[in-house]
């Protein structure tokens, strides 16, 4: 989605809201580039969103690429090379979103959207390297599992 301006995420969720969006289906609202909103949304979803969009005129960006250099919006990069500013945009994307996964409340879904993003292929860009399941493990370590007591014994059991 486009933004003319700099907004707020609640301006993003509150126009969401207005246009019938099922706000517990928008998992983050983020801004990639300069003048775009980014939707983090289950792929379930999908469809019955773009179709809400569509309803309601809203103009979406299908060929948004995140790790484009052009999505760089920081000056100092315009003297590097086109390789290095991709570079450098690639690393602001995975760090993006291990960010957004870092933050969500309930640990086990922002692992599994990073287990998704790093299911896809390499040159998907939208792929998000181990490196970052990594990043978010060590964050978020796994519990122990400890065994359960039995509450019988083995060798009552053996009797019956």
């Amino acid at each position: 989605m486009a933004s003319p301006r700099r907004t707020l995420h609640s301006e993003i969720r509150r126009a969401l809201r207005l246009l019938g969006v099922a706000q517990e289906r928008v998992i983050d609202v983020h801004f990639p580039a300069h003048g775009v909103v980014g939707l983090l949304i289950n792929k379930s979803y999908e469809q019955d969103l773009r179709t809400l969009l569509k309803t309601a005129k809203v103009k979406t960006n299908d060929e948004f690429n995140p790790i484009s250099e052009s999505t760089i919006g920081n000056t100092k990069w315009r003297e590097n090379s086109v390789e290095e500013r991709t570079t450098y945009a690639k690393l602001l994307y995975q760090e993006r979103i291990l960010a957004i996964c870092l933050r969500m409340h309930k640990s086990h879904l922002g692992f599994a959207i990073l287990r998704y993003f790093n299911k896809l292929e390499e040159s998907d860009h939208h792929y998000i390297g181990d490196a970052y399941l990594a990043k978010f493990e060590e964050k978020h370590p796994k519990p122990a599992r400890h065994p359960r007591p039995m509450l019988v014994s083995t060798e009552d059991s053996e009797m019956h």
